[in-house]
């Protein structure tokens, strides 16, 4: 029983960050609404499916036809208009096992579809746990989660424990949200490991931050003025080598912060690594 309520708490969390997270930033309100609006759906699969796992080779099956259609109803209920206009042109004519089918595959997809497997599918392979890794057979990279294969979608730092300085460093799956260690200083995406070609950049106010840059798309005058930052336990990770980068969530300087959520709602980071010409390693649930 102990093992189910921490299990499940992981909803709460996400659910209780959401609504902090939309007061306290109504930049990203929009993004974080719609979210909040999937998650009850998405708990729902992950208790379904935590219950009575389905077997690894009846997933895209199993997830279009007893979820998607929670998914499709949320969305067309509280999507931006474009995303809703999207879903619901493509779902009329769409191969929804298919698209799933795809998307578990790592195949390019249209971002559409892309959106609706990645919202049905994830919460499946996240009560999976280990059981998850059967529906994806093959080798496993070192950049690449050791549970399923796919790729980091953000870096976090989890708390220090008594005998450590600093917490480790860990990547979150963006297919099963798996976490795996992975060494600081080190890019994701290429395996770069020369800190002079690993550029971090940070808020003015970030306490620990290496370059103090203050990153344009805030609203007006709230880092400037009051010289604290919007995002004071975030930062971007950069490479010069690939010229990729992803987010990092330090749980050391917000111990309340919940990294999906977190990631989901500091859309003005991507915007600034974006203007410098760095792309995503993987973007989020909404395309950022």
């Amino acid at each position: 029983m102990a093992t189910v309520a921490i299990e499940l708490d992981r909803w709460t969390d996400r659910r209780r960050r959401t609504a902090v997270l939309r007061e306290r930033r109504p930049f990203a309100r929009d993004i974080l609404d719609f979210y909040g609006a999937l998650l009850s759906v998405q708990e729902d699969a992950y208790r379904d499916a935590a219950a009575s796992p389905p077997p690894a080779d009846r997933l895209p099956a199993y997830v279009s036809e007893l979820v998607m259609p929670a998914v499709v109803g949320a969305a067309l209920a509280a999507a931006p208009d474009a995303l809703r206009l999207a879903i619901s042109a493509r779902t009329e004519e769409a191969d929804l096992p298919g698209m799933v089918s795809s998307w578990m595959r790592g195949k390019a997809i249209p971002p559409v579809d892309t959106f609706l497997a990645r919202a049905a599918t994830s919460p499946v392979l996240e009560a999976l746990g280990e059981r998850a890794a059967a529906a994806f057979p093959g080798p496993r990279a070192e950049r690449t989660c050791p549970r399923c294969g796919g790729p980091p979608q953000l870096s976090y730092f989890a708390p220090a424990g008594e005998d450590l300085a600093t917490g480790p460093r860990l990547l979150l799956c963006a297919r099963c949200h798996a976490g795996w260690g992975y060494a600081r200083m080190t890019c994701p995406s290429c395996g770069e490991n020369s800190g002079p070609r690993l550029p971090i950049f940070s808020e003015e106010g970030t306490a620990a931050g290496e370059r103090g840059s203050v990153i344009r798309g805030l609203p007006a005058g709230v880092a400037r003025e009051a010289r604290s930052a919007v995002f004071p336990h975030m930062r971007i990770e950069a490479c010069d080598s690939c010229r990729r980068y992803l987010l990092n969530v330090d749980l050391a300087g917000d111990p309340a912060a919940v990294p999906l959520v977190d990631e989901l709602s500091a859309v003005p980071l991507d915007l600034y690594a974006r203007e410098r010409g760095f792309s995503k390693i993987t973007t989020n649930l909404m395309g950022f």
